[in-house]
């Protein structure tokens, strides 16, 4: 005799909740015009950025085309919709601390972490269709430049759908940790300044760090998320992207037992 399992649905009052936060949330990062203006600059500048890249490569050598990566050329654009998009998730939290208007938002839902992992929640997933969308654009572009070179891939090849995927998670997931930095920090030009640091600035000066250790720093793990043909120094990507969850994880964590104090 089989026995059916019952799990006990969450309560009302606590999904309510949860949906009223995520709602609010919602309805103030969609009614700013910043919102829309940072989503179009990330787009052009990372589409714009993935034809430059493309371009040079056409001075290639006849050794180093077997080893080029044309997905992750194509894709290169995914550091700049992660890390504009990323300044877009501080602001979240960083322009209520600047008005004063966190106070309204606390006193009208007590639940001040809830408050900042709605924020976390929203961003995230407005930035992942954004970002794939910029993806696509981004390797559609690459591949006809590319073409031209005979160093084009189809988006069938092994690896691409994967690359083009995950480079959108490693964006919501800057996104994610671009709230957590904005909650620990609360000031807009210096949260934004360490995430752009983060993520830009690791990329450039982790080359002074082994590649044991470089591999770990979050702009080289975006890379990493992007990349078919995986070269020294650089994690596989699903090991990227659990890198980046990580990050994430603390970063939020850390903003949720900050903003547990009452020092709004």
């Amino acid at each position: 005799m089989s026995t059916t399992t019952y799990s006990p649905p969450l309560p009302a009052g606590l999904t309510t909740t949860i949906n009223r936060h995520l709602k609010g949330e919602w309805t103030k990062l969609r009614t700013l015009p910043s919102t829309w203006r940072t989503v179009a600059l990330a787009a052009t500048l990372a589409i714009g950025l993935t034809g430059a890249v493309d371009v040079q490569q056409a001075g290639l050598t006849a050794q180093q085309r077997p080893n080029f990566d044309a997905t992750s050329a194509s894709l290169f654009g995914i550091i700049i919709v992660a890390t504009l998009l990323g300044a877009l998730a501080v602001r979240t939290v960083t322009a209520e601390y600047a008005t004063g208007m966190i106070r309204s938002t606390f006193s009208a839902m007590p639940a001040r972490r809830l408050v900042i992992a709605a924020k976390a929640a929203t961003v995230a997933a407005f930035v992942l269709p954004i970002a794939l969308l910029c993806d696509v654009a981004g390797f559609a572009l690459g591949q006809r430049i590319l073409a031209g070179q005979h160093l084009q891939v189809a988006l069938s090849h092994p690896g691409v759908p994967q690359a083009i995927v995950f480079g959108a998670v490693a964006a919501s997931l800057v996104a994610i940790i671009g709230v957590g930095v904005g909650g620990l920090i609360r000031h807009t030009a210096a949260a934004t300044t360490t995430l752009t640091m983060i993520i830009v600035g690791d990329v450039i000066l982790g080359q002074l760090l082994p590649a044991g250790l470089r591999q770990y720093l979050p702009g080289t793990a975006v890379q990493a998320a992007i990349t078919v043909h995986r070269s020294a120094g650089l994690l596989t990507p699903n090991a990227a992207i659990a890198v980046l969850g990580a990050y994430a994880t603390i970063a939020l964590a850390a903003a949720l037992i900050r903003v547990a104090h009452r020092d709004a």
